[in-house]
């Protein structure tokens, strides 16, 4: 997978990092900071679905059939007190 990289492969890109000329450099730290953001960006994302599917299981798990919503008997408004 992309995302194991074995040694071999990390010789490789510090090998093409040094060889490399300024515009090279830019370009493979460009790309690592790219990777980074988008591994940064799927596990934020996976980390807030997983949020909501746990907070919706238990939301529906403390529902309780036999207590009603609850009900506004009566409103009393009172003067405000002035300061």
């Amino acid at each position: 997978m992309a995302s194991e990289t074995p040694p071999q492969n990390l010789e490789n890109w510090a090998d093409r990092f040094e060889q490399s000329g300024w515009l090279g450099r830019a370009a493979l730290l460009g790309g690592g900071a790219v990777r980074v953001t988008a591994n940064l960006l799927d596990k934020a994302l996976d980390r807030a679905a997983k949020t909501v599917v746990d907070a919706e299981q238990a939301f529906r798990g403390e529902l309780d059939p036999n207590v009603s919503d609850a009900k506004i008997i009566e409103e009393i408004e009172e003067p405000r007190k002035r300061r």
